[in-house]
């Protein structure tokens, strides 16, 4: 930890005394220089301070520095580092990044746990577990005890609101109203607005137009307490419509749309989600996509009357994604294409592994970064003579992509033979002039450069300015070995 020598301070009332005590003959407005270990632990001063762990000097305010300094005289910039110097005294200590990676350690915890409670990990001993929810409940109960809650259930309250509605509410939920200011109760203020939008009355009436089988809506006994918008049980295939106001972090928690698609997934349900944006400014491409789900796509093309191209022309891929894929264009090294009667009617594109996703891969492997076909048209067997094309020329030794679960359910990729990774968290976007917008251009340091106060989160920043996060409902990870 190093601290700048001394730094040159102008006395003020009322640490003139606290100065006097350390022998300085000072007197108001005076300027001195001292030795930061000097200033009282209250100072608002900026001092130089570089990290211990990645060497880099931040100006901080003394005493944020000094409640951040620990007892043994380290100071970290960032949590990163602080976890990075948790990590090299473990392993230290240890030999593993954390004490209960030891086996002796781990087995010692067990061995003391089995003794008093029964059980190799005592949160499964029914005292401990009835004393947690206990805790939980209490706690819960003095955060809100000026809502006059009724009583607690699980993860919910119930409460009475001024207009004498009952009413039970998530408390993630509840502690995003309260962070907004917004009305609590969900029948004062619904959750789902239950006067449809004429946008979701038009999908609806899309889907009854194009099939002939059963359809319900407004589904509510399959998954409750939740509801599916549009179901069509002959198909196993329900479609939500999420409004970016009644679906911002305002109004729904952040895993709300991956839980549903869970919860239809737990049933053989095929959820798909369609965002409002998407409907209003990529139609085509959700109504395609929507045809080819219920059967309906009208035209039907071959692969193997197709002809297969490596593409150089970066503008034909360009127009083709943002004309027929509904994630628009992305930069690829390999782009290949089926053509039809000489027209473009099927692409997949291939990369290196992208940095920003923190992937440590083989030499020789890529990730499968788009595929789609031309709007209206179901290119049979498209996807797999495209992708057997790209391993017999290109010999992968590892291929990754993500399916979107907005609208996969990682059913191609299975057929293609990639095996399910893992299931990501949410993501999120930020709803501007009534378009999703990536999180990366609203980067902390962007917003900085801005104008922004470089004190508070980025998240901060966003609602300062009435910029609410969305969120999706996370990806499926495929990888294949080919080695």
């Amino acid at each position: 930890m190093l601290l700048t020598k001394e730094i040159e301070l102008k006395i003020k009332q009322p640490n003139i005394n606290y100065y006097l005590n350390l022998g300085y003959d000072v007197k108001y407005n005076d300027i001195i220089k001292i030795h930061p270990d000097n200033l009282p632990p209250y100072s608002r001063e900026l001092i130089d301070v570089k990290c211990d762990v990645c060497g880099n000097t931040k100006k901080l305010k003394y005493f944020v520095y000094f409640k951040n300094v620990n007892k043994h005289g380290i100071y970290t910039c960032s949590q990163k580092c602080c976890q990075i110097k948790v990590n090299k005294t473990n392993k230290e200590k240890y030999g593993c990044d954390r004490p209960i990676q030891n086996k002796h350690i781990r087995e010692k915890l067990e061995k003391t746990n089995i003794i008093k409670y029964g059980y190799s990990v005592c949160s499964r001993n029914e005292e401990i577990i009835d004393k947690i929810k206990d805790k939980y409940i209490k706690r819960l109960l003095k955060k809100y005890d000026y809502l006059n809650i009724n009583y607690i259930k699980e993860h919910k309250a119930n409460f009475k609101c001024e207009k004498g509605h009952d009413f039970d509410i998530d408390f993630a939920l509840l502690g995003n109203r309260l962070k907004y200011g917004v009305t609590i109760c969900p029948i004062c203020n619904p959750v789902s607005s239950y006067n449809i939008s004429d946008r979701e009355k038009s999908l609806r009436l899309f889907v009854n137009e194009n099939y002939d089988g059963l359809i319900i809506n407004n589904v509510n006994d399959i998954i409750p307490p939740y509801e599916i918008d549009i179901y069509i049980p002959d198909l196993k295939i329900g479609f939500e419509f999420n409004g970016l106001y009644w679906h911002n972090e305002l109004n729904k928690v952040n895993n709300y749309h991956q839980l549903k698609t869970d919860l239809c997934k737990d049933k053989g349900i095929h959820l798909i989600h369609v965002y409002e944006d998407d409907w209003i400014y990529k139609q085509e491409i959700v109504k395609s996509r929507i045809l080819n789900l219920l059967n309906r796509t009208p035209n039907k093309i071959y692969a193997r009357l197709c002809k297969i191209e490596e593409i150089k022309n970066k503008d034909l891929i360009n127009i083709f994604l943002n004309k027929n894929h509904i994630q628009g264009f992305v930069a690829s090294k390999i782009k290949l294409g089926l053509f039809y009667k000489n027209e473009l009617v099927s692409l997949m594109l291939f990369g290196d592994f992208r940095k920003s996703l923190g992937q440590k891969t083989l030499k020789h492997s890529y990730e499968m970064l788009r595929f789609c076909n031309k709007l209206n048209t179901n290119v049979v067997g498209g996807a797999s003579r495209l992708f057997k094309y790209f391993v017999d020329h290109y010999n992968p030794k590892e291929i990754t992509s993500y399916a979107d679960r907005s609208w996969s359910n990682g059913e191609l990729y299975e057929k293609l033979g990639f095996k399910l990774d893992h299931k990501t968290q949410p993501n999120y976007f930020y709803i501007v002039d009534g378009i999703r917008k990536h999180r990366f251009g609203f980067r902390k340091d962007k917003l900085i450069k801005n104008g922004a106060d470089p004190d508070k989160t980025e998240h901060q920043i966003m609602i300062e300015n009435n910029i609410y996060r969305i969120y999706d409902s996370g990806h499926l990870k495929y990888k294949i070995s080919l080695c």
